[in-house]
């Protein structure tokens, strides 16, 4: 078995204490930290899903590179909308190639398992695409792979998911992803940010997975973003030679502001 912690929607700023909505967003990140250190589980890889920063400032990239950093030699990092490639990639050079704003994608395998890496980022848009380039790179790498299964992380789910102001700012080109979900069977598990709470439908024969955010949490429900009561949390993945099994870990004793959408 192999294991993977997915890390997602950090929203750090650059000032210690900052609050989003109420929520001490770099202090909940601390306390996700201090939790997989106090558990002392082991895992292969560490994967964030975009949105590191929220303030898309070196400072802030800094301070997310400071409390990742025991786990710096197996990071894998996908950019969110509140991301900025170039930025993101001058921090954390060791760990994402290419240049200036070059999309930020990655592909490695654990355990007979090809895990690839998409970038949804879309300039100045808080909804995401993929783009016909970067698909055909995935797909390209999946053609030479001899993996038996395929997982994919990206920032922006590739499904709709039923709530309509978090549609609206959903992938634009979905579904060049979805085509691919369909057409390879080996594309098993996709795991995604962006919604800030779980949820999960199937696609191909994958199942698609959101993870609530290190920070501040959202309510799917309206018509209209809507901020919600809720502990900070990350997924744990375990590829097996057969499949997979995942959890969402919570972070106990952690204080939530009551009425988040009315705070600033």
């Amino acid at each position: 078995m192999s294991r993977i912690l997915q890390l997602t929607d950090l929203h750090v700023f650059q000032t210690p204490g900052t609050l989003l909505r109420g929520v001490d967003t770099g202090g909940y990140l601390q306390k996700v930290v201090q939790h997989i250190k106090d558990t002392d589980v082991a895992f292969d890889a560490m994967i964030v899903t975009g949105d590191h920063t929220h303030d898309e400032l070196p400072a802030s990239y800094q301070a997310v590179r400071s409390l990742l950093s025991p786990w710096i030699d197996r990071l894998w990092q996908v950019p969110g909308n509140h991301d900025d490639r170039q930025v993101l990639r001058t921090v954390f050079a060791d760990r994402i190639a290419g240049e200036a704003d070059a999309p930020i994608q990655f592909a490695f395998e654990l355990n007979n398992w090809l895990c690839l890496g998409l970038d949804t980022h879309l300039p100045g848009a808080v909804s995401g695409r993929i783009g016909a380039d970067r698909i055909l790179w995935a797909r390209q790498i999946a053609d030479r792979s001899a993996a038996a299964r395929m997982a994919l992380f990206c920032h922006h789910p590739p499904v709709l998911i039923g709530s309509p102001w978090m549609d609206a700012i959903g992938l634009e080109d979905r579904e060049l992803i979805q085509d691919w979900c369909v057409s390879d069977s080996r594309v098993q598990l996709i795991c995604c940010g962006h919604v800030h709470h779980e949820f999960s439908a199937r696609l191909g024969n994958a199942e698609v997975l959101t993870t609530p955010s290190t920070g501040i949490q959202f309510s799917p429900e309206g018509s209209t973003p809507r901020f919600v009561p809720g502990s900070p949390g990350y997924r744990i993945i375990d590829l097996q030679s057969d499949g997979y099994r995942t959890q969402v870990i919570r972070i106990p004793d952690v204080a939530i502001p009551e009425n988040p959408a009315d705070t600033k």
